[in-house]
């Protein structure tokens, strides 16, 4: 992780859209209404049990109960839901390349959120894309392993070599999960020099784990870069220049 260098003014907010062509697309077919393409987005506080992950799906048919209709039923005080199509990437230098964290974003409906949006982009233990709770700040990238640190006289810290899920403290031991932050790459995406309303086509997504990152049609249509059919997005540029949110002061 030494070799990461946040890049706080290359950072910026983008909506991504899967193309369901066969063949590259120009700019020139580039059009959000068109049936060939699909946008990515999140709910989080759904019903419809699909809270979290990253979808590529037009909303719930009329034959399912959507979140939408039992929020209409319910009241708008039960809870709050936030649906967000726009991503933040938070830009890091990495040798002579680029990085991404992805977060969704603050803006829009969704612009005085924070912290309620406070997830980032990871992959599931079966290679679905989803949205888990952040585990440092935006625009920190960490990279510690799961320790089990023994409670006698000397202390005694080992590393596991695997990461738990979980977080236990109990009178002989304290077992500690390890934080990582999950980097995204696009490899030809050059941020250095992002313009508003930029569109970017045929671009492909690599997951930390280094694997192409591909959609899988079930109930609705997920991203997993495991299982699924392979594809490219198209991103658009909404925001060029967007640091890591400071504070629920500002």
């Amino acid at each position: 992780m030494s070799t990461l260098q946040f890049q706080p003014e290359m950072s910026f907010i983008a909506s991504c859209h899967w193309q369901l062509h066969d063949t590259p697309v120009t700019l020139e077919q580039w059009d959000e209404t068109s049936d060939m393409y699909r946008s990515f987005w999140v709910e989080f506080n759904d019903w419809n049990g699909d809270d979290g992950w990253l979808l590529t799906s037009n909303d719930y048919d009329d034959r399912g109960l959507g979140s939408y209709l039992i929020d209409g039923a319910t009241g708008s005080q039960v809870r709050k839901r936030y649906v967000t199509r726009n991503f933040w990437f938070g830009v890091y230098r990495h040798a002579d390349g680029y990085v991404y964290e992805i977060r969704p974003a603050y803006d829009g409906r969704n612009a005085h959120a924070w912290p309620n949006l406070d997830y980032w982009l990871d992959v599931s233990r079966n290679g679905y894309l989803g949205f888990y709770r952040a585990l440092s700040a935006a625009g920190v990238c960490v990279n510690e392993k799961g320790k089990v640190t023994l409670r006698n006289p000397n202390g005694t810290t080992f590393e596991l070599p695997i990461d738990p899920p979980l977080r236990i403290s109990t009178p002989l031991y304290s077992l500690t999960c390890g934080r990582r932050t999950p980097l995204w790459h696009i490899p030809a995406l050059n941020p250095t020099a992002l313009k508003e309303h930029d569109v970017f086509t045929n671009l492909a997504l690599y997951s930390p784990n280094g694997y192409v990152v591909r959609r899988r049609v079930e109930r609705v249509a997920y991203l997993n870069d495991s299982f699924g059919a392979r594809g490219a997005f198209t991103m658009v540029i909404s925001n060029p220049c967007v640091p890591p949110h400071p504070s629920p002061q500002a």
